[in-house]
């Protein structure tokens, strides 16, 4: 029986198991390993060696030998547990922990409402920083989240149609202004909206209608906002004619993303 005794040295990570617990799954990268299908190497004190995590392979190393996965309840590397169940292709293992963190991945669901704004800067490589540039800024969400905003940047018109909509129904306005993108940003990140993505492009051409043939360049911003409900959340709307703020909450048409 004594002969069946293997020493590992798992990513520096000494442990001492048997030779029926490895190849307790033969289908498996590591059961081949074990059963001669694949060379194996061994260290300086005659251990056999496997280059990967080693404090994460007790947990294969368990499931190896009670085919049941077992992991304290702060457990936190299920993304480095499926990297290891996936190296060794340990079928069952493998299926487990995908399922664990699917599950892991609906309690971090959230839920909220979403923004984009979106602003295209056309100008000469002189203009393009100024206020001389052509600007166009257009900010797309649902009608009622789209309402939150003050008037002084939807405008009277831009109100107007909103309140003809659905309140769930997804809707794009142009904002009038040369640096309404910023002032925007100010404002939602002032009442608790975050920043969730944030790109810029560019690109250049020439003006063929100019006689100058000047260079022209395009600028492209595109923010995304976040607005995390948890529970009710109201965003203040400015009263006027005696209409109520709206209120932002989970019954208000929410969206919801993976984080």
């Amino acid at each position: 029986m004594a002969q069946d005794i293997i020493h590992l040295n798992v990513g520096g990570c000494i442990y001492m198991t048997t030779k029926l617990t490895l190849t307790r799954y033969p289908d498996s990268m590591i059961g081949a390993m074990f059963s001669g299908a694949f060379p194996t190497s061994k260290d300086s004190n005659g251990n056999y060696f496997i280059d990967r995590d080693g404090s994460i392979f007790r947990y294969v190393l368990n499931f190896l030998r009670s085919s049941r996965l077992s992991l304290p309840a702060d457990f936190k590397d299920l993304d480095l547990l499926l990297t290891e169940a996936d190296f060794y292709q340990i079928q069952p293992l493998l299926r487990e922990v995908k399922r664990l963190k699917s599950e892991q991945d609906r309690k971090y669901l959230r839920c909220g409402h979403f923004i984009e704004v979106i602003e295209v800067r056309v100008g000469s490589m002189a203009t393009i920083p100024t206020k001389n540039a052509r600007v166009k800024t257009v900010v797309s969400g649902q009608a009622r989240v789209l309402l939150s905003l003050p008037t002084l940047i939807i405008g009277e018109e831009g109100k107007e149609k909103l309140l003809k909509k659905s309140g769930t129904e997804f809707m794009e306005l142009e904002l009038n202004g040369c640096n309404t993108r910023l002032q925007l940003g100010e404002y939602l990140h002032a009442t608790g909206w975050s920043l969730d993505n944030s790109k810029m492009s560019s690109s250049s051409g020439c003006d063929t209608k100019s006689l100058m043939s000047n260079l022209m360049i395009e600028q492209s911003h595109r923010d995304r906002w976040f607005l995390a409900v948890h529970s009710a959340t109201t965003v203040t709307m400015e009263a006027q004619h005696g209409a109520e703020p709206y209120a932002l909450s989970q019954q208000n048409g929410l969206h919801c993303d993976i984080e």
